[in-house]
């Protein structure tokens, strides 16, 4: 079982695009929050899934 959301977006670095993914629990988009949330060193990085 996951323990984090599967969720990965491109994000844009000096060095280039670089992945990141989801660093909430599973099943927030479900439970009704639909921003996903991880980051890039220090940099948050939040989005919703588009459908």
């Amino acid at each position: 079982m996951e323990i984090t959301c599967t969720a990965v977006k491109l994000t844009p670095t000096a060095t280039g695009d670089v992945p990141v993914r989801c660093s909430k629990h599973p099943d927030h988009v479900a439970a009704g929050d639909p921003v996903h949330e991880s980051r890039v060193g220090v940099f948050p990085v939040r989005w919703t899934s588009q459908e």
